[in-house]
């Protein structure tokens, strides 16, 4: 990675690749990212204790954040990215 900044502003720290972690990358991206993937509602209705109304074959999409803690369970992608983006969030769609 190269350090491009200009004259006046504040070096990048730039990490070694070999020191790239998975906390490292969640960190990098908490304050801009989060990701959506599709999920069937039997996968999170003991999560949510009653709080989901629907049939569990019911597809959904799961938007977490980029350290992995789900934010919000919505109805569809578009809804995902929209809402993300209202809060100022880059949704990124995962499989």
């Amino acid at each position: 990675m190269f350090d491009q900044t200009e004259e006046n502003s504040t070096p990048e720290q730039l990490i070694p690749a070999g020191e790239i972690t998975q906390d490292v990358l969640a960190e990098i991206g908490m304050q801009t990212h989060v990701y959506a993937r599709p999920i069937q509602a039997k996968e999170i209705l003991e999560d949510l204790k009653g709080q989901l109304d629907v049939p569990p074959e019911t597809w959904l999409y799961s938007v977490h954040a980029a350290n992995g803690v789900r934010v919000a369970i919505v109805d569809s992608r578009e809804a995902a990215f929209q809402g993300a983006a209202a809060y100022g969030y880059q949704a990124l769609s995962v499989h």
